[in-house]
């Protein structure tokens, strides 16, 4: 496999591990959202909520940012492996399956802080 393409997979998927943080959990355990009209409603609930509750809920809210991003991922997965999809960035076309795992695998073993694969070798 060219270098290339396997750096450009490997950078795809740590970006998006680093894009994982979501802002929400941290205005539902800190000060609420913006201080808008519009948001007006969920800063009264969430000020009527314990520190627990609010745990909880920011653990939700990052749970389905997560979701997004690997339900994401598999569509990607299936579309380059069963479609036809390519992605290119700079004339490079980024490399397929790499580590036999699906781009949703690599991704969630990459915001785990695990290593790649063929860091290992």
């Amino acid at each position: 496999m060219e270098k290339q393409a396997l750096d450009l997979y490997k950078e795809f998927i740590d970006d998006l591990a680093e894009l994982r943080p979501c802002v929400l959990p941290r205005w539902i355990t800190g000060n609420g959202w913006p201080k808008t009209v519009e948001n007006e409603k969920i800063n009264k609930v969430l000020s009527e909520l314990t520190t627990e509750q609010k745990e909880v809920v920011a653990l939700i809210a990052q749970s389905a940012r997560d979701g997004g991003i690997h339900d994401v991922l598999v569509y990607l997965t299936d579309q380059i492996n069963l479609e036809g999809l390519e992605i290119v960035k700079n004339d490079v076309k980024m490399a397929t399956d790499p580590f036999d795992s699906g781009m949703h695998y690599d991704w969630v073993c990459r915001r785990e802080g695990d290593s790649w694969p063929d860091q290992n070798r």
